[in-house]
């Protein structure tokens, strides 16, 4: 090898995480770019519905209705959109694809943070694994939806939260509240958080409405209702009724009556939870360590999923996400995760692309799936957690 060759090598070896980044990056545009002219059934029967009536009402005149059943917030960009050069499909789907990014910078972060490193390949890492999730990219270049930018900003009030910045991690939470009601997912682990750590007031939990609130405040001024993004959420939660939309929720092992089991589905999942955090007290259970984080937080999104009424294919999008960063703090979590992510992308191809519908088997899976990892997050031993991590 000749010294320039050295040089070369030298570079490269050095600026690897870099490289990398900007190689991923590349690499998840060209895929945006050749997804850029599918259109989802949800494009043609809300999206593009909606944009066109805020375009023909004259923009931000527009915020003076509802239009849709998307957020006050949403709704505010949607009209911002309208004054923009481009396909309606386009300004959707770029809106969302910059968030994906965002995402995926947030995950590296968080996950730098909980195993205290600066290494660029893990940053690298990370954000190569959620950019080229297909669930990513097909839920924005591909459906033009928009659960990136919600989940962006709960990654980001976890890695505040993990490094005890109480105040702006429960403000970014208010801002994920103002863009998607699903942001409720995350909350019970703030709620475990709360009881475990005892490290913050149950007043922060203000500040969420402080932040969803204070985003929605140019559009509650424009129609005089201080109630509406209350009244919208509110709203939204009778939408579907049905207890399922192509998900292996729990329920497809018992029926589909919405009206006799939204209620009860409502209980269990709070009995569920509050449950486990009982035993999780009792146990002395402690959330300050990566793993038992992690854990914990990607355990109580996917209980709220697996129990909740009315949950569709997208709901999961957070676990996902939880799970793959979740690998790169313990890898032997990769067949749960793996379970998770290949069941997303089976309810991905049934809604865009005509594949087969959720079975009872599928359903089963996922359960069991949900099954063995709650009993690593709460019936192993800490010794043999840490075992893991120091094996990693």
């Amino acid at each position: 090898m000749t010294k320039i060759e050295q040089y070369i090598y030298d570079w490269i070896k050095k600026n690897l995480g870099l490289l990398c980044v900007i190689a991923v990056t590349a690499i998840r545009l060209w895929i945006c770019f050749y997804l850029r002219r599918f259109e989802s059934g949800d494009f043609h029967q809300d999206l593009q519905p909606w944009f066109e009536e805020i375009k023909a009402n004259g923009g931000w005149q527009a915020m003076k209705q509802q239009v849709g059943n998307y957020n006050i917030l949403y709704q505010m960009i949607i009209a911002g959109m309208t004054y923009l050069p481009f396909k309606a499909l386009y300004r959707y789907k770029g809106l969302s694809i910059f968030f994906d990014f965002l995402l995926a910078g947030a995950c590296g972060l968080l996950v730098c943070r909980l195993r205290d490193s600066e290494a660029q390949m893990l940053f690298a890492g990370v954000y190569a694994a959620v950019l080229l999730l297909p669930v990513t990219y097909l839920n924005s270049a591909a459906w033009a939806q928009c659960d990136s930018i919600y989940i962006a900003f709960v990654i980001m009030a976890l890695c505040f939260l993990f490094e005890k910045k109480y105040v702006p991690s429960f403000l970014l939470l208010g801002v994920a509240l103002a863009f998607k009601m699903q942001m409720i997912f995350i909350l019970p682990f703030f709620l475990f958080y709360y009881f475990l750590e005892k490290k913050y007031s149950i007043l922060n939990f203000i500040l969420i409405l402080a932040g969803w609130y204070g985003l929605s405040i140019p559009g509650i001024l424009m129609r005089g209702n201080w109630l509406e993004p209350y009244q919208l959420y509110f709203q939204q939660t009778d939408t579907h009724r049905l207890m399922w939309l192509n998900f292996p929720s729990f329920w497809i092992l018992v029926g589909d009556n919405y009206e006799m089991l939204k209620k009860p589905a409502i209980l269990i999942t709070v009995s569920v939870l509050g449950m486990a955090l009982a035993y999780a007290m009792y146990e002395g259970k402690r959330l300050e360590q990566p793993l038992a984080f992690l854990q914990m937080a990607a355990w109580t999104a996917w209980t709220c999923i697996l129990f909740l009424p009315a949950m569709h294919e997208r709901y999961s999008y957070m676990v996902d996400i939880l799970l793959i960063l979740l690998i790169f703090v313990n890898s032997r979590y990769w067949i749960i995760t793996a379970v998770e992510v290949i069941s997303s992308l089976l309810r991905y191809q049934t809604y865009l692309f005509d594949g087969a519908e959720v079975s009872i088997i599928h359903a089963v899976i996922y359960l069991g799936a949900w099954l063995w990892f709650t009993w690593l997050v709460f019936f192993r031993t800490s010794s043999e957690a840490e075992l893991q991590m120091q094996g990693n």
